[in-house]
């Protein structure tokens, strides 16, 4: 059991990795396809991710040393169909007219390890039921073949990495794995209409939250920075472009664009207007920042005057999150820039063509 839990920490510590480099990616996608985020939708994918990385830790660790390896002289392979029956029946202690036996056969190795693969795999035909609609001939033939992945890994001894296999491959298991992921099938057929539907939707509303326009923002950033570092002289000349010129030639900026939101404003003046204002926000960080590192360098006598000044430009800091916690709690989700611009972010619709 220990050996199993310490692979499965693995496989989360992996799938956390993964979270952090795919989730920003996966929040475009939805919100260009869908225009919103359908958190149960979010949570069964992920969670689907998460087990897929924890069964192939499973597989594949605790990782033995390569010398131990190497002096290994077992099988590399089985291929006799059913050995495990035979197994239980020649070394565990069940004995059917012996009700006091019963117990101990299931904590013997040779229930629990066919048992714990028939476990494997179980959630696996849940999510290709619940998850991808998956017919049960499909179902069959994508867990034989999950399976035979992990039997693969196994026999090529993690790919040549080690001089020999570390764990036997096993027919048995394929025939375990395979028929663990049909009983999650069923079970997700029982079961699946008690949950929620993965595929209704909502009719798309023009009205954008402050998370997409959160991550907009984000790709912007992305975008100045990587502008500004390989092709303008300053970090100004890109984010005057990003932030300025683009979105009132195109009524967005690159991340709007690429989240399918745009600004709403009587004319470019107004969008204009409300892109310098916006810059105001920056500049209340950037003084901070800048108080911050000159009160290193002042004289003593001046400590305390500038240390005021400090905390007044931390306090002007602070007023964008309390701009965003006002949006956050109000209908039209503006923030000040944008009730003095009189201008609004908004979705951009799909059309039938699209």
């Amino acid at each position: 059991m220990t050996i199993y839990l310490h692979s499965i920490q693995i496989g989360v510590l992996l799938f956390f990795i993964f979270l952090f480099l795919s989730l920003i990616p996966y929040l475009i996608v939805q919100y260009r396809r869908y225009g919103r985020i359908n958190f149960w939708r979010f949570f069964v994918n992920f969670s689907f991710i998460l087990y897929l990385i924890c069964a192939y830790a499973m597989t594949i660790f605790p990782l033995p040393p390569v010398k131990e390896v190497a002096q290994m002289t077992g099988p590399k392979q089985n291929l006799v169909p059913f050995e495990f029956i035979h197994q239980f029946i020649l070394y565990s202690p069940f004995r059917i007219n012996e009700p006091s036996t019963w117990m101990l056969a299931l904590k013997d190795s040779t229930f629990i390890q066919p048992f714990f693969n028939l476990l494997l795999t179980l959630p696996f035909g849940f999510y290709l039921k619940y998850l991808f609609k998956r017919s049960f001939k499909q179902t069959f033939i994508l867990s034989f073949l999950l399976t035979l992945s992990f039997e693969l890994i196994q026999r090529s001894a993690l790919f040549g990495l080690y001089p020999r296999p570390y764990r036997l491959f096993d027919v048995d298991d394929l025939m375990i794995n395979t028929l663990g992921s049909l009983i999650g099938f069923g079970i997700a057929v029982i079961f699946s209409r008690f949950l929620p539907d993965l595929d209704a939707t909502k009719v798309e509303s023009s009205r954008v939250s402050l998370s997409r326009r959160f991550i907009a923002f984000l790709v912007d950033l992305v975008l100045i920075f990587i502008i500004g570092s390989l092709f303008l002289p300053t970090g100004y000349y890109s984010e005057l472009l990003i932030l300025g010129i683009v979105p009132i030639a195109l009524k967005a900026t690159p991340g709007q664009l690429l989240l399918r939101i745009q600004i709403k404003g009587k004319n470019r003046f107004r969008i204009a207007l409300r892109q310098f204002l916006s810059f105001g926000n920056f500049a209340l960080i950037i003084a901070s920042g800048f108080f911050l590192q000159r009160s290193g360098t002042i004289a003593e006598d001046q400590l305390a005057q500038n240390f005021l000044l400090i905390l007044l430009f931390l306090g002007l800091s602070l007023l964008p999150l309390l701009d965003v916690l006002i949006a956050f709690l109000s209908k039209t989700r503006k923030l000040w820039y944008e009730r003095v611009s009189d201008t609004q972010i908004v979705a951009k619709l799909k059309t039938g063509k699209e």
